[in-house]
């Protein structure tokens, strides 16, 4: 199986952030790619390659043209007007009636209009962090495309909170919509067919970003299964009340069970089957754990590959899987490697 990495994750590395009430060391730290990554090395059967580099266009298909512009701007902006060194972090946000304005000229107006949180810190390295980021995505869809069955990008930072025009939750660009945009419209154009993708969000805290994008794309149904919104990030999307034809919200309650959410997994790939895409998006988060810091489910690590094996029983589609969350670091890699080795041939 193919992983696709990119050491240029390690540049995006915020020394805190603000959660809580409180500060803490930055969550979301270049650790846990590396333990996924070198645990991924200890089995046989992984070819790692390295993100190719793709146009920028790409990003456009998904994200504002002012937001990609702010993205690669904002630490430079920041620093030339003498604000604090250590990172872009908001300290006001643009609300409702707010933010139909523009972001005007402060970089301090600016962080509030394009960021939506304080845990979400822009660093001297975060551009060339997530643009890789993107391209490890966009390389795991080129890969599906020239044949392979299932491919791993071990995207850092990670992408769901990210949306159309802003970063949240860790995350600046969606990168499995970018990868979904690439595999219609390559995939698309190769077999002079219309291709349909799903984007199937695992993570414990709904994906508000890609519901976001989704909204604003043909062709792509996002599933969502996530922590119960009225008391977890991101608050205030992720309900059924806004489930459509293009996105469908299963909100789960606290202490849920590997049984109870195996129920539920079953019922969204079934809504995958009815929608008949040609691709799978997982965007695999496995802050459900039940050790796990940031989520309150009770999946064990065992049932992470009871999932892909529904996957691989029910679908015969190309996967691609994108990392998410997941905050455990003693867990992290055993819960990873656990959803993936399902899809990995036998040793001979």
């Amino acid at each position: 199986m193919k992983v696709v990495y990119s050491p240029y994750h390690i540049l995006h590395d915020p020394p805190k952030e603000f959660i809580s009430n409180h500060i803490e060391n930055y969550g979301e730290s270049p650790f846990r790619a590396e333990l996924i990554f070198e645990a991924l090395m200890d089995l046989p059967g992984i070819e790692v390659i390295r993100p190719v580099e793709f146009s920028i266009d790409h990003l456009l298909k998904v994200h504002s043209e002012e937001y990609i512009k702010y993205l690669e701007t904002a630490y430079d902006d920041w620093i030339e007007a003498g604000l604090w060194s250590e990172g872009v972090l908001p300290e006001f946000f643009a609300l409702g009636r707010i933010r139909q304005n523009s972001p005007g000229k402060s970089p301090v107006g600016k962080a509030g209009y394009y960021m939506t949180d304080s845990c979400t810190m822009i660093v001297k390295g975060t551009w060339e962090a997530v643009r890789h980021s993107a391209y490890t995505a966009l390389t795991g869809a080129q890969n599906l495309l020239n044949g392979d069955a299932v491919v791993f990008s071990l995207c850092r930072p990670p992408g769901h909170h990210a949306g159309y025009d802003y970063s949240g939750g860790y995350c600046f660009l969606n990168n499995a919509t970018i990868a979904a945009r690439y595999l219609i419209d390559v995939g698309s154009a190769t077999t002079f067919s219309q291709k349909k993708v799903a984007i199937l969000d695992i993570d414990f805290h709904h994906g508000n970003g890609t519901q976001d994008v989704v909204q604003r794309q043909e062709n792509i149904l996002f599933v969502s299964i996530h922590g119960d919104p009225d008391y977890n990030y991101p608050y205030l999307t992720g309900s059924v009340a806004e489930n459509s034809e293009k996105n469908i919200n299963y909100p789960l309650p606290s202490g849920t069970t590997d049984k109870e959410y195996e129920s539920v997994f079953q019922l969204a790939v079934t809504d995958i089957i009815k929608f008949g895409v040609d691709y799978l998006i997982v965007s695999l988060g496995v802050d459900t754990f039940e050790f796990d810091q940031l989520g309150d489910f009770k999946l064990t690590s065992p049932e992470y590959s009871r999932l892909s094996e529904i996957l691989i029983t029910e679908l015969e589609i190309p996967i691609l899987v994108i990392m998410e969350g997941g905050y455990n670091t003693d867990y992290l890699a055993a819960n990873v490697l656990s959803f993936l080795r399902p899809f990995m041939p036998d040793p001979a």
